[in-house]
């Protein structure tokens, strides 16, 4: 609440663009959580110059290796750029 409370007034901004054009980034980190040694992902979708989506979190399945992590990631990911 604290956050909320002081960013209330910073606004997101947006370059003026003649394209719509969504563009997306995704990482993930093989047991990246020190406590439970699940790995993690993120993503953020950008569209004229400014985030519109992001996420940041736990991967509930747990990875055997860095490649099904970042595949895991990658399907996370491509999955919500569909949607947007």
């Amino acid at each position: 609440m604290r956050y909320l409370k002081r960013t209330k007034g910073y606004m997101l901004t947006y370059q003026k663009s003649n394209s719509l054009e969504i563009i997306g980034y995704s990482d993930s980190d093989f047991a990246g959580c020190q406590d439970s040694k699940c790995s993690t992902f993120r993503y953020i979708f950008m569209l004229a110059g400014g985030a519109i989506s992001w996420k940041f979190v736990k991967q509930t399945i747990i990875a055997s290796s860095t490649m099904a992590a970042k595949f895991i990631a990658c399907f996370e990911a491509s999955n919500h750029g569909i949607w947007l």
